[in-house]
């Protein structure tokens, strides 16, 4: 049996393992099968906790269909707030990634995390002329419409995570301008399909509205599952938001569903 924690960020859901003592080892299966929302827990991912000595600890970040990913910006929120809560770890440090060391700090509920943006925005044709595209850890298409919530998001998503001028696949944004906040859709390589919310996503689409439409920052963005907020200091790009725990269990991973 492992203990695990659940937890949810702007709509995001996660599971968390702590594997501070190093013993544990998923295979992409028991990732699928954890995540699994009918058989198993259910997420869009997994988050696995291990140490580092030159860091506050490491994140391990899996996608639901069982692929490692290099960067998750609210998995990273939801296990900064759990190893605060639960591992005693400093309030503001570091935590390193897949895609490098990220800064973060916790107050009152709210995670903020550095994104590494080394990376610029490029202007985009595909779908339509005025897209833009960027790396934020992951790869990002960011898509103007002129209503989120009339588009059907999961076949465009599908086909250009596909398409050829992507080779390493894609996530997919697609953003409305509105004079609040931005609203926007994502639609989650490694999910496949549309989530809730999505950090990194967040990120690019920040990054598009400032460069393209002039908005400045903090840039606040409205999704499904809530609303985030990005903001540039100095070179550091900041994503802040929501996380908490919805709740925690034991599970059997050689009772898990295999598929």
């Amino acid at each position: 049996m492992i203990k695990f924690y659940k937890y949810v960020a702007a709509g995001n859901d996660f599971i968390i393992i702590d594997n501070r003592e190093g013993a544990l080892e998923l295979d992409a299966g028991q990732v699928r099968a954890l995540c699994d929302r009918r058989f198993g827990i259910g997420a869009d991912g997994v988050l696995v906790l291990t140490l580092d000595s030159k860091v506050n600890f490491r994140m391990n970040y899996f996608n639901a269909d069982g692929s490692r990913g290099e960067m998750c910006g609210n998995g990273a929120r939801a296990l900064v707030n759990f190893a605060v809560t639960y591992g005693q770890i400093s309030s503001s440090g570091t935590f390193l990634a897949d895609d490098g060391e990220h800064a973060y700090r916790f107050k009152d509920g709210f995670v903020a995390v550095e994104i590494l943006v080394t990376d610029t925005l490029h202007p985009w044709i595909v779908p339509d002329p005025g897209c833009g595209f960027i790396n934020t850890g992951v790869p990002h298409l960011i898509i103007p419409v002129e209503n989120v919530a009339s588009e059907n998001l999961d076949p465009l998503g599908v086909a250009m995570n596909a398409h050829p001028i992507h080779p390493q696949g894609t996530n997919v944004n697609i953003v409305n301008r509105s004079a609040a906040s931005l609203q926007v859709r994502t639609w989650e390589r490694g999910v496949n399909m549309e989530t809730l919310a999505c950090g990194t996503g967040a990120t690019a689409v920040a990054i598009y509205a400032n460069q393209i439409w002039g908005i400045s920052w903090p840039v606040l963005l409205s999704f499904k599952g809530g609303q985030l907020e990005v903001d540039l200091r100095g070179n550091q790009y900041w994503l802040k938001g929501p996380s908490e725990l919805v709740f925690e269990g034991q599970i059997a991973l050689s009772k898990l569903y295999s598929n």
